[in-house]
């Protein structure tokens, strides 16, 4: 079992530059991939995109991806082509039009374009780098996802098992709760007809219809079995829709049960299995 919610992160040192990813991730009905890149690394969003696709198959999944200087910023540094080509203008402007030409290194540097911050992205291996840090990112996720998942599966086979053990006695107890549900009725309706004879095969066979009508043999049956297919999904992968449709059906027999039992006790119980069955739905939310 896969849980839809943990984190990854990575980071990796590329020249004068680290590259830091953090990567978390929520339930959500099908799967969302949404990048956060710095400009640099933008044309590499696509194929990063195929790659968590490959990875995970639910879930809301950002990831952040930030590129800072490992030293503390990155200072700007002249363009010395464009200075060059400042100056040669200048030059030009000054034979031409006979002006003089004095050049001040520091009324260079204040003109447009001329300082500029180092792009990261053009030193040797800033992509390859940026990828294994992404990659390093996702496997830290599906691990953590995998982590949380291993604890929802305990969970979730320690509550479908006790709902199964909560469920016995309910059935079990059905039997006796027929006759003395059949011997209040009956002495019920001695006190009405008095001195009046009563019919024994006719109660009888009210016996037998209310016995039919408030059994509930099938329906614990049938629980049982959405148990065992319970418990017996939660070893895969990607069991969260299919773990889903199957406490659905859970609390369709429960909601039966409850509906036909009319003793206290087995009401109580039913009601603590409901409680149980409510919890586990909620979670299963979480579950690839």
């Amino acid at each position: 079992m896969e849980s839809m919610t943990g984190f990854g992160n990575s980071s990796q040192v590329v020249g004068k530059y680290r590259i830091t990813v953090l990567v978390k991730s929520v339930n959500n009905k099908g799967l969302g991939l949404h990048f956060r890149m710095p400009r640099e690394a933008a044309h590499l969003e696509e194929p990063l995109y195929r790659r968590g696709k490959e990875v995970f198959s639910r879930g809301r999944i950002d990831v952040n991806v930030s590129v800072e200087s490992d030293s503390g910023g990155a200072l700007p540094e002249p363009d010395i082509s464009l200075a060059r080509a400042y100056l040669e203008g200048a030059d030009k402007l000054a034979k031409e039009f006979f002006l003089t030409s004095s050049p001040d290194a520091f009324r260079l540097v204040t003109l447009s374009g001329m300082m500029r911050v180092p792009d990261p992205s053009a030193g040797e291996g800033f992509d390859q780098n940026l990828i294994a840090a992404v990659e390093e990112a996702f496997q830290g996720l599906l691990l953590s996802r995998r982590e949380e998942g291993s604890g929802l599966a305990l969970m979730f086979a320690e509550n479908l098992k006790q709902i199964g053990e909560l469920s016995g006695p309910v059935s079990e107890g059905h039997g006796e709760r027929v006759t003395h549900l059949f011997d209040e009725r009956k002495k019920r309706i001695t006190e009405l007809l008095g001195d009046a004879k009563v019919d024994e095969n006719r109660l009888a066979q009210e016996m037998a219809l209310l016995s039919d009508r408030i059994d509930i043999a099938e329906e614990h049956q049938r629980l049982a079995a959405h148990i065992q297919s319970g418990l017996a999904v939660l070893a895969d992968n990607g069991c969260g829709r299919k773990l889903g449709f199957i406490l659905q059906e859970m609390h369709r027999e429960l909601n039966t049960m409850g509906s036909k039992v009319d003793n206290s006790k087995a009401v109580h119980q039913v009601i603590e299995m409901k409680d149980i069955l409510g919890g586990l739905r909620e979670q299963v939310a979480n579950v690839q």
